[in-house]
């Protein structure tokens, strides 16, 4: 989520808590006090448990250590909840708010309710994860089966030609084909689209220009203007520079 979002989120939680309990404090300026007073300390705990305690131990398997430190976080919380409650009807007994103010019974729900939106924020992430790792695991599935595979299938003057990836120097579009720059020299020429061929090949290839994309184990320098492999050099353009440079870093 981005930070509107979430800023978003928070002032529909807030007002649709201010209306619940509104008629169960008999009045909507009590509520809108505990809510105010309350919230704060769920904002604290939700972010803390979703974006530290899940990525960190729940995501990673550390199971025992997120149920003690979750425990922890929880004990804290409420606590800190207690202080709120005791803190909001002190200021509306001395401002005679209201003379009676809600019931502890009424202030022990509205912390419950409270930390199910926590719960509620940890479930949407989870899922969230899932299938960002599902996501990930398909892509990493496709590309295992393309570097299984070991070559690719091009058509080139009306025969169907197999090129070994690792004879694969790089790959130039021109005007109206492709030419194929091999390892050992040989040049083939084809009637294919280089987004096409983009798709098929393993991620040991890289776009580094809309007319090239290069087999980035053959690569033997680079800078930000232009990839060098063996006497060739290649311009890396703009639109590619970040992408090819943050790939040939990690190289």
């Amino acid at each position: 989520m981005k930070t509107y979002q979430h800023i978003i989120f928070w002032i529909l939680v807030h007002a649709s808590l201010t209306l619940i309990f509104g008629k169960w404090f008999d009045g909507y300026l009590e509520s809108f006090y505990y809510v105010s007073l309350l919230l704060p300390v769920v904002m604290v705990t939700a972010y803390f448990f979703n974006y530290f305690l899940v990525p960190r131990y729940l995501f990673t398997r550390r199971f025992l250590l997120f149920g003690v430190y979750a425990f922890y976080m929880f004990v804290v919380s409420l606590t800190l909840e207690l202080l709120a409650s005791v803190s909001s009807m002190l200021l509306m007994i001395k401002f005679r708010i209201n003379e009676f103010g809600p019931l502890v019974t009424d202030i022990f729900l509205l912390g419950i309710i409270l930390h199910f939106v926590v719960l509620f924020m940890s479930f949407i992430l989870l899922i969230k994860h899932y299938f960002i790792d599902q996501s990930a695991i398909g892509q990493l599935e496709v590309e295992k089966s393309k570097f299984e595979k070991g070559f690719i299938t091009i058509r080139s003057n009306r025969k169907r030609m197999r090129i070994e990836f690792n004879n694969l120097l790089y790959i130039e579009s021109m005007a109206d084909y492709i030419k194929i720059h091999l390892a050992d020299g040989e040049e083939i020429k084809s009637k294919e689209k280089i987004s096409h061929l983009e798709k098929e090949l393993p991620d040991s290839f890289i776009r580094i220009h809309r007319s090239f994309i290069v087999n980035k184990e053959k690569i033997t320098s680079f800078n930000r203007e232009e990839v060098v492999l063996g006497k060739i050099e290649l311009p890396l353009s703009r639109s590619y520079r970040s992408a090819a440079v943050s790939v040939l870093n990690d190289k």
